[in-house]
């Protein structure tokens, strides 16, 4: 599990810092991307050792990626860079980006230009690591998430 310096688990540092809370971010992506499906972490761990494992696109901003990704994950940050590198609109795609917020924007985006197998990673990359999941960085094994953008904690 990655551990911030001062010995605190990532999600419970920052999600206690700022006061945001795994349900309310929960309760604003079904509120504003209802039709939106999503895997669970455990779920996605377990399909990415198959032989039909899906796409996975880290939609967060390069620098973020460059600090900590998984492993398989190509970093395109918009639905139209998605749309020009993956033109197969069946393929199973899954997205995410620090708790599921952004991505499920750009799922709900691919949805509307006729991607028909695509779906959010619940909680997404700060529960990958509080679960224990690997994670890669430009460097190799990433020692660190990049930190949490405190402006999405007052989208309302």
């Amino acid at each position: 599990m990655l551990k911030l310096a001062l010995g605190y688990s990532m999600s419970s540092f920052f999600f206690g810092l700022f006061g945001v809370d795994w349900e309310a971010v929960d309760e604003k992506i079904e509120k504003l991307y209802p039709a939106v499906s999503s895997i669970s972490i455990d779920e996605l761990a377990q399909e990415g050792q198959s032989a039909s494992r899906p796409i996975v696109i880290d939609v967060r901003e390069p620098a973020e990626f460059a600090v900590s990704h998984l492993s398989a994950a190509k970093n395109l940050e918009t639905s139209v860079d998605i749309a020009a590198r993956f033109l197969d609109k069946q393929a199973p795609i899954v997205v995410y980006c620090s708790v599921g917020y952004r991505s499920a924007a750009v799922a709900a985006e691919l949805e509307l230009m006729g991607y028909s197998n695509v779906r959010n990673l619940h909680r997404s990359i700060f529960e990958w690591a509080e679960k224990g999941y690997q994670l890669r960085s430009a460097n190799g094994v990433a020692a660190k998430i990049h930190p949490y953008n405190f402006a999405w904690g007052r989208i309302g």
